[in-house]
């Protein structure tokens, strides 16, 4: 009797585990098939997630750093290391990849400071808008990768009646081109500096 019990729970778990690996392999093949709103809507939530920036607030008498938030907008990438069968340019949804294998890209960042720039009289919120090119350091840029660049900063002033000043950055990354560490020198008197952490999810 206990032996048939056991061929009748053997049996049922063979019935249960073959209907269940069927459906897994359904599973499998539609989630092959590529859903385009599930994929850019993904894509555009994590481009929501900003970057943390000091910016440089300074006058002839007295200099601060504000706390900011920016972020990492790339209309478009040309890549240095695409054969001649697939294009070198990419737009918004950029393969990491293309980017840190050696390129030049085109950003806007837009950024907001957590704080008033009471020495300069700067605009809490400003826009940058340039031009990068990254260079791959080690393992393709997988592993580390550079970029040099310039921008312009539209950022308004209260007190001097300017609307903007232009930029320099250099910047370094790591793991996969997701986190860095850049550093902006500004032609300006009131805010000759900023750095941040650079986070960029693809």
């Amino acid at each position: 009797m206990p032996f048939k019990k056991l061929i009748y729970i053997l049996t049922l778990l063979f019935v249960f585990n073959n209907s269940f690996s069927q459906n897994i392999k359904g599973e499998e093949r539609i989630t092959d098939v590529e859903k385009p709103f599930k994929k850019y809507f993904s894509w555009t939530l994590v481009q929501i997630i900003p970057s943390m920036t000091w910016l440089n607030d300074r006058n002839e008498n007295s200099s601060s750093l504000n706390f900011a938030l920016r972020w990492q907008v790339t209309p478009l990438n040309i890549s240095f290391s695409t054969n001649k069968y697939v294009s070198p340019v990419q737009l918004f949804f950029v393969n990491p990849m293309r980017k840190y294998t050696g390129s030049l890209e085109f950003f806007v960042q837009p950024e907001w400071s957590m704080s008033r720039f009471e020495n300069s009289g700067l605009h809490r919120f400003g826009v940058g808008v340039g031009s990068r090119i990254n260079i791959p350091l080690r393992n393709y840029g997988e592993h580390l990768y550079a970029s040099v660049g310039g921008k312009y900063n539209f950022r308004k002033n209260q007190t001097e009646n300017n609307n903007g000043y232009y930029g320099v950055e250099a910047g370094i990354y790591a793991i996969f081109g997701l986190v860095g560490l850049q550093f902006n020198y500004n032609f300006d008197k009131n805010t000759k500096y900023n750095f941040g952490i650079y986070i960029k999810y693809w």
